[in-house]
């Protein structure tokens, strides 16, 4: 069972490493790199007690108490993933079986260390509450994982096969701690296999996690590899253009006030450099990585839903030089901020308009708009065109069935 032990602590590691240096990170990953810690710190207090303990009472019954946040990590990873604004700590209660299971574990440990005799009789009571804590909590825990990710994360979403997978292997390691309590009378054999049978699984956890990352990675970078083959030919033959100007109008309040807001090219930041033969300063593979950084951020945090979004704000959100992105937009995606922005936005309202010509509801056009991050009907109407090629309402009429759903302006 070392040997297992010693495996699931370098998968965990690995799992960890891989999620904190990756480039396409996200604020629900950190939640996957707490419980792959947490798996690791596990294992090694377990290591450290199978190597350097001798009393069999210690080794057939002390429950580790970390065991007892991996489920809540997981759920609020999963409302995490159905609700990118959601903020982890405010549900900070979840741990609190957790801090206690902390607390008695520490307390045990001390009294094992000074009175050995009355050690083990605190150590019988502490085992059995955890064991009854544990198991019916992290069942109930994993089917509703299961049951909320089924019904709030879209199919599509590859987090939410993770995220099932996961609470089944959670709840399969439910069903392994009560065989090993109905079979532990029988003898230490029984109890040192399904202890056995639990590490391996959150082997198998740590290894889901990192299969999951790699798939992640490959299939956003699929998207952009005509891209890059482009961006390649072009950067080598192509001058960087002068300045550009990128003008989004919109409307405020009343709708009636227009303002003027100017995303700078990041050649601005380079006064020093030739006018007349600037070229890209990044290289292709960092333009890739801002990318894929980029397209990830739209699509777990839907930045663009912020109306007042900007290059400095998004910079921001995604910890990246606004330059850079300026740089990698112009040159490497080929569009203006705005227009990267606001494809965003008109492809998030063709996709709740094909939901609602489904069904027999009404539409508002402008509720839409806003909801999508368009400050006015105007710009959204010219955008949708510009975008789309056809008009918000034709192309509604297109995918609706004549006279199923009545159209507000």
């Amino acid at each position: 069972m070392k040997y297992i032990i010693a495996i699931g602590i370098f998968q965990a590691l690995a799992a960890a490493t891989l999620l904190w240096r990756s480039r396409i990170r996200d604020d629900a990953d950190g939640l996957l790199i707490a419980l792959a810690v947490c798996i690791s710190i596990h294992l090694s207090i377990k290591f450290i007690i199978y190597n350097f303990v001798s009393d069999t009472e210690i080794l057939g019954m002390m429950n580790t108490f970390i065991w007892l946040c991996y489920l809540p990590i997981l759920c609020l990873y999963t409302i995490k993933i159905s609700r990118p604004d959601f903020i982890p700590a405010s549900k900070w209660w979840v741990f609190i079986p957790f801090i206690v299971g902390a607390i008695g574990f520490f307390s045990v440990a001390s009294v094992l260390a000074t009175n050995p005799v009355a050690g083990h009789q605190v150590l019988f009571w502490y085992n059995t509450i955890t064991l009854w804590t544990i198991i019916p909590l992290d069942a109930f825990l994993a089917c509703w994982i299961i049951y909320f990710a089924k019904n709030n994360i879209d199919e599509s979403n590859s987090e939410r096969n993770l995220i099932i997978q996961l609470a089944y292997l959670f709840l399969a390691t439910s069903f392994v701690s009560i065989i090993l309590t109905v079979f532990q009378p029988f003898g230490h054999d029984y109890n040192y296999l399904g202890r056995s049978v639990v590490y391996t699984i959150l082997i198998v956890i740590c290894i889901r996690i990192i299969s999951y990352k790699y798939y992640a990675l490959a299939r956003i970078t699929k998207k952009y590899v005509v891209n890059l083959h482009e961006a390649h030919n072009q950067l080598n033959s192509v001058p960087v253009q002068s300045e550009e100007l990128d003008y989004q109008f919109f409307d405020e309040q009343d709708n009636s006030k227009r303002i003027l807001v100017k995303e700078r090219d990041d050649l601005e930041s380079f006064p020093d450099a030739p006018q007349q033969k600037k070229r890209a300063l990044l290289q292709i593979d960092e333009m890739l990585s801002i990318v894929l950084k980029l397209e990830n951020a739209m699509a777990t945090e839907a930045y663009f839903k912020d109306s007042e979004l900007t290059l400095d704000k998004l910079a921001s959100y995604t910890k990246n030089s606004k330059y850079h992105i300026s740089e990698t937009l112009n040159h490497y995606l080929h569009k203006p901020f705005y227009l990267f922005v606001n494809e965003y936005r008109i492809e998030y309202v063709k996709e709740q308009m094909n939901i609602l010509a489904t069904k027999d509801y009404e539409i508002n056009m402008l509720s839409l708009a806003y909801e999508a991050g368009f400050n006015s009907k105007s710009s959204f109407n010219r955008y949708f065109k510009e975008i789309a090629g056809e008009t918000p309402s034709s192309y509604f009429k297109r995918i609706s069935d004549i006279g199923k759903v009545v159209i507000c302006h």
